[in-house]
């Protein structure tokens, strides 16, 4: 194993960066924290221990659908940052923050939020290395976006 495999990109774990390509997600592109980033870590730890004991097992553990709801926040809270590609009736959807709560916290929506776990453990996964030729190789954003170039999952 090369050494330089292992190191990551902590700066753009935590500043986020595009990923597209995510599975069954078409044309979708998020922008996204990596979910190691210390805000993502310290806000869910937070969060979780603000749990009220009506809302833990006996033992402790906090209860399934309530970690959830926690994990649906901090997405929304530390590691969604923008979206592009999202379109209804063939219109785009701008980012909004509101809607991403939802998204993010609404079971039925659970594909988006797995998207965007996918996206946040793919930032977790790039290596400096990577990142080098990642940015060699990005697409420009698409019209009327915002955002900087996308990076190209491996």
């Amino acid at each position: 194993m090369e050494l330089s495999n292992l190191k990551r990109d902590s700066k753009m774990v935590e500043g986020g960066k595009w990923v597209d390509e995510i599975p069954g997600m078409g044309n979708l592109r998020l922008r996204v924290r990596g979910m190691s980033s210390p805000t993502f870590a310290a806000l869910r730890g937070r969060k979780q221990r603000k749990v009220p004991k009506s809302d833990r097992e006996a033992d402790g553990a906090i209860k399934t659908d309530v970690d959830m709801r926690l994990l649906g926040e901090a997405l929304h809270e530390a590691v969604l940052l923008e979206w592009d590609g999202l379109t209804e009736d063939g219109k785009p959807v701008p980012f909004d923050k509101d809607l991403a709560l939802t998204w993010l916290t609404d079971p039925d929506y659970m594909p988006f939020a797995d998207a965007v776990v996918w996206a946040a453990s793919f930032v977790d996964r790039s290596t400096a290395e990577a990142q080098g030729g990642l940015e060699k190789n990005s697409r420009k954003p698409s019209p009327g976006s915002s955002s900087g170039g996308t990076q190209q999952p491996a």
